[in-house]
């Protein structure tokens, strides 16, 4: 064997077997050893071809004395790297081998080697032992504290870094080292009578990597999602050394090891079993990690022998890792489970699958409990290998799906091989989603705030919080059986589900609604409700998980305007949204999806029924939907009806007996208009003698509730309110109904919501016991509210607010009145003629925190003083990235945007931007409501460094307990109310007049849109008709409704087969458009051709779109031709 003399690790070595090989080794070694060590020293040593790698840990005084603390064996290993370590080795200790004279020899060998150079500190002197003979080897000299060294201080009872210490404590005293007697003293262990240290119990190290067993175990970086080791393993000692928790990202630049496992047993057989016990238990949730392969390495019968030679596990050891891998993603697949996150609020969106009918029955196909995690599939499915055996299934709308050439079945249960490939292509017909569910889950995919459930926007859940992309692996549960081509098991009849490819091409989704929350009288007029209960929508291509964009009229209102919630009809106090709810937001019908934020300033009109969730789902660009009201009880008894369908199918499946059918419908409905149409279930009006204000309780779906004091003039007085209901909920009886139905409660700038469980308690009960609570509550005069005051930096002038705009102005909409600078927009609006008054009403105010909510703990403040708060109007169309930290201003308050994430507010300023909003802390989001902020003003640089020191724990944020006293807050408002209403008076009208301006101004940028688009598509058919007859153009078309989102290339360029000539975005997926189609089903005759020319190059002829333009399926995007 040809070594580099500055070698290590296994770098730098060759493996020599025959005579004419030793030059081109030899040659290989010394240009290793420059390029990575710069030294080209080489040497000989002879190889043993079963060897066994094992040291001895020694510590010496640097007077000659040295202790050796036996022998640990590191002959497991990959790649010359140790990947698990015991102590004593077995093969000295174990009584089949039983060469206990070794410890002895490797002892003194190692002892006279550090004794002859009066060695200091501790080191390791490893051996060579060939298995055959029981001879050893010097191997080398490791002068340092090695990984391993933790099992050694288990069996010893010796602490090796406390040695270290005291020999450096004896140095810094000018002495040569510790003294023997201290040096001996050390440890707890015994010596034989030949001196030689006895170990006490066996103890094994392994050792956890971020790597990919799928990939020959390169490096895994990512985010740890959960990190969670054992403390305790039977009556075994546990000692985990790491430097991970949940949340800390594995980077791609340093060595991948995590965490050292150790365990300390009374017996090698008890180690071995309380190490596999531990790995089990052992959570370290992210990035592919090694635990699965530590574990059945610890399991072969090799290492339970005892035999565990170097080259064991390159050439004896068979490992197939439980994985499947991500090839293709798909256009948007994501993991999902049931029931999401729904006892959150704090901006924390429900998620789940939008489509929860078909994620279930996939689970109870494939055997899985029916609310299990399953990939998400949308428009397009992804490309999947499996590298160990699977049951999968795929259940939802009709897609393509196939494995190695081969149609699949939907809705049976197929046991793929390992290392089959699957491939889920388009969707055909009418439903755009499908579910795979996976046999035993996805075990190695964390669960986050209760759920594994994925939200994509916001990076929350699934695999590192992001949609999934080629080259990610997931843990599946291992199986002991094998397959050898794709096998079929259980096949869901037809009548055991909703018939989807029965659809027509123009089929129209019926969605059940509930009225409310804000489809009253005073809100919603008549004439506005008729007309939108008897409308067909179409689902706009900018839809996704968190919003279903609707074509189709939205004037339903019988106001002007939504009061201090906003200066258009469909503006309204921020409340708790409803999940799905729908929505008018401007001049837009739009229904929040699962992903939807928690909270919203727009009205809610009617939520659907939690049965017919899964139409809004399946609904693919285009589809028609119309809305039809029904009760509340209609929508529970739907629910359960659902509820029991899917109980008797589990247990038939179980049980082997009849299968039930499924049903979507009622036997019968209610019909009574009352009850359809009812929304308020309970109004109080205001009674001044009573001290108590109008209370209103609304509808906002099946499970939850709003509460609310106004929904169009705001007051710190109702807010108080607000709080002190909470209050008193939190004193009530803890063990009644009401408390134990209270999934959610949370409390937002105009209302109050609650989502409570209807199993446990009637609704009307609910709500008579909860009007009860709120009625007793006394006038808000003489309320205290303890909370805490946080001052905060706020910049004024940020660069990033200035890109900001910069990225509007040039991707959305290069003027308005409120561009580029939105202070002085803010500025006119109220009334203030200097900057530096403009300062003045935010530095130094207090403002008190009303919400925490909408994403991700984005945090809503007013200015105590109302003087102070700026009424300004909202960016159209809304932003669709505003950079954290920014302090924007809406309504009646202030936003610190706690991600980035789009936006409407006008923004001016911007404090610390990691400060609202932690993932993986404990409590995720910073404030609460009625806390207190003032801010002080910053540079940028100053900012910066302050934030710097946020994110590594440095920063001392300035923080007092104070009290929010009512009764004074009363008394001030009543001394400055005429000052107060004439400042509004005043900043009403300003603001009425900026209405206008931009009213003009939006409508003369939306005609200029629409001639620069007529007059580029003119140009484009002009030029694009002579080569359209040319018989070698190929014609690149869509396959889907979408926005063209960005063209990568320009007439002219070449490009290759790989290229991505255009990428189209729909529902928040960017689609990416090639030369050649790579879906394998295609009939397309152009595509076919393309398909045996994929090295050849093409010439770009023409873009017949342009970046903007919205195209639909089958529309031609673009001309090439072979070149």
């Amino acid at each position: 064997m040809i070594k580099s003399t500055a070698g290590g690790g296994g770098m730098g070595l060759k493996v020599v077997h025959e005579k004419d090989e030793l030059q081109s080794a030899l040659n290989d070694v010394i240009s290793r050893g420059k390029a990575l060590f710069k030294n080209s020293g080489a040497y000989l040593e002879k190889y043993i071809e079963h060897g066994r790698h094992i040291e001895v840990q020694i510590f010496g005084n640097g007077r000659g004395d040295v202790v050796a603390f036996g022998e640990r064996e590191c002959s497991i290993q990959r790649r010359h790297q140790k990947v698990i370590e015991e102590a004593p080795s077995p093969f000295v200790a174990l009584p089949s081998y039983n060469h206990l004279e070794l410890r002895k020899n490797l002892s003194k060998c190692a002892i006279e080697l550090a004794a002859t150079i009066k060695y200091k500190s501790a080191g390791t002197v490893e051996f060579l032992v060939d298995d055959d003979s029981g001879d050893y080897y010097f191997l080398e000299m490791n002068t340092r504290l090695q990984v391993e060294h933790g099992i050694t201080e288990l069996i010893y009872g010796v602490d090796l870094m406390k040695l270290m210490l005291l020999q450096a404590e004896f140095e810094a005293r000018n002495e040569v080292g510790l003294p023997k007697k201290t040096l001996l003293s050390e440890g707890s262990y015994q010596v034989d009578n030949d001196g030689v240290a006895i170990p006490q119990g066996w103890a094994i190290e392994c050792r956890i990597y971020a790597e990919n067993p799928a990939k020959n175990f390169q490096p895994s970086p990512g985010i740890l999602h959960n990190v969670d080791f054992p403390q305790t393993v039977d009556d075994c000692e546990v000692r985990i050394d790491h430097w991970i928790s949940t949340g800390n990202k594995v980077s791609p630049y340093f060595d991948p090891l995590l965490a050292k496992a150790m365990i300390l047993a009374p017996n090698r057989v008890k180690a071995i079993d309380g190490m596999i016990k531990l790995l089990k238990e052992t959570k370290v949730q992210g990035p592919p990690v090694n635990i699965d392969y530590l574990s059945k390495i610890l399991s072969s019968k090799n290492f339970q022998s005892g035999y565990t030679l170097t080259s064991f596990l390159n050439r004896s050891f068979e490992y197939i890792p439980p994985l499947l891998e991500i090839l293709q993603p798909g256009a948007y697949t994501s993991i999902q489970d049931l029931p999401g996150r729904e006892s959150y609020s704090a901006g924390i969106p429900l998620s789940g699958p939008v489509d929860p009918l078909f994620l279930q029955l996939a689970n109870l196909i494939v055997g899985n409990d029916r609310k299990s995690e399953a990939l998400e599939i949308t428009f397009k499915g992804p490309t999947i290998k499996f590298h160990s055996l699977a049951t999968i299934c795929l259940a939802g709308g009709k897609f393509k799906f196939r494995s190695n050439g081969k149609d699949l079945p939907m809705f049976t249960a197929i046991t793929v091989p390992a290392d089959s490939t699957i491939k889920i292509g388009d969707f055909i017909g009418q439903g755009a989603r499908a579910y795979l569910a996976i046999r035993g889950g996805l075990p190695d995919v964390a669960s986050y705030l209760g759920s594994k459930s994925c939200t994509p926007t916001l990076n929350l859940g699934g695999h590192q919080g992001r949609v999934l992309m080629n080259g990610d692996c997931l843990a599946i549960k291992p199986v002991t059986f094998n397959e050898h081509s794709p096998k079929c098991g259980f096949k869901l009849p037809p009548h055991c589900m909703p018939s989807l490819e029965s659809l027509e091409d123009d089929h129209v989704w019926t969605i059940r609604m509930l009225s409310g929350p804000h489809d009253t009288p005073e809100i919603c007029s008549k004439e506005g409700l008729d007309m939108f209960y008897n409308t067909v929508y179409r689902v706009n291509l900018n839809s996704n998980r968190g919003c279903t964009k609707l074509d189709g009229p939205a004037n339903v209102f019988s106001r002007k305007d939504g009061g201090d919630g906003g200066s258009h009809p469909s503006n309204i106090l921020e409340y708790p949204y409803p999940t799905c709810g729908l929505s008018i937001v401007g001049s837009v019908v739009s229904l929040f999806g699962v992903d939807g934020g928690t909270l919203s300033g727009f009205t809610c009109i009617c939520t659907p029924a939690k049965a017919d969730w899964w139409k809004i789902g399946q609904a693919k660009i285009g589809a028609g939907l119309k809305f039809k009201l029904i009760s509340y009880l209609d929508a529970l008894r739907l629910s359960e009806q659902r509820e029991i369908f899917f109980v008797e199918l589990e247990n038939a499946i179980k049980k082997g007996t009849d299968l039930p059918d499924f049903t979507d419908e009622l036997d019968q409905y209610e019909n009574e208009v009352d009850e359809i149409s009812k929304t308020n279930l309970y109004h109080r009006k205001s009674n001044q003698d009573k001290g108590l204000p109008e209370f209103t309780i609304r509808q906002a779906g099946e499970n939850m509730i709003l509460t609310d004091f106004a929904i169009d003039h705001f007051t710190l007085l109702n807010n108080g309110r607000q709080k002190a209901l909470e209050i008193e909920i939190d004193k009530y009886d803890g063990s009644s109904k009401f408390i134990k139905a209270i999934i959610r409660k949370e409390s937002c700038t105009g209302s109050t919501g609650f989502l409570f469980n209807s199993n446990i308690i009637d609704r009307e009960e609910f709500i008579e016991i909860l009007a009860n609570i709120e009625s007793k509550i006394p006038p808000p005069h003489g309320l205290k509210i303890k909370s805490t005051l946080y001052r905060l930096p706020c910049c004024f002038n940020h660069s990033a607010l200035k890109h900001c705009m910069e990225r509007y102005m040039h991707s959305q909409r290069p003027y308005a009145p409120y561009l580029p600078d939105n202070i002085e927009y803010v500025r006119k609006a109220n009334c203030i003629d200097l900057f530096e008054k403009f300062k003045a009403n935010v530095i130094g105010q207090t403002q008190v925190v009303t919400a925490v909510s909408f994403f991700c703990g984005n945090t809503l403040a007013v200015n105590m003083d109302p003087r102070t708060r700026f009424k300004t109007g909202k960016f159209n169309p809304a932003r669709t990235f505003t950079p954290k930290g920014s302090i924007g201003s809406g309504s009646v308050g202030n936003s610190i945007y706690s991600i980035d994430s789009p936006g409407g507010y006008m923004i001016w300023g911007m404090t610390l931007p990691d400060l609202c909003w932690k993932t993986f802390g404990k409590q995720p989001w910073y404030f609460n409501n009625f806390d207190q902020i003032i801010y002080y003003e910053v540079d940028e640089e100053q900012l910066n460094e302050l934030n710097n020191k946020l994110i590594t724990g440095k920063l001392d944020i300035q923080k007092e307990e104070v009290e929010f006293d009512f009764k004074t807050y009363d008394k001030y408002l009543k001394e400055k109310h005429h000052d107060i209403d004439k400042v509004n008076e005043a900043k009403i009208k300003a603001t009425s007049l900026l209405v206008e301006e931009e009213e003009a101004s939006h409508k003369k940028w939306l005609a200029e849109l629409e001639a620069a688009k007529e007059s580029a598509r003119e140009a484009s058919a002009r030029q694009s008709k002579d080569i359209l007859n040319d018989p070698n153009t190929i014609k690149i078309k869509s396959n889907m409704a979408a926005n063209i989102f960005k063209i990568n290339f320009m007439p002219g360029s070449r490009v290759k087969a790989e290229d991505t000539l255009i990428i189209l975005e729909a529902m928040k997926m960017e689609i990416a458009i090639k030369p050649i189609n790579d879906d394998e089903d295609s009939d397309e005759e152009e595509d076919l051709n393309l398909k045996n020319t994929t090295d050849t190059s093409y010439e770009v002829l023409e873009f017949i779109v342009e970046e903007g333009d919205v195209v639909g399926p089958g529309d031609t995007l673009a001309l090439i031709r072979a070149v």
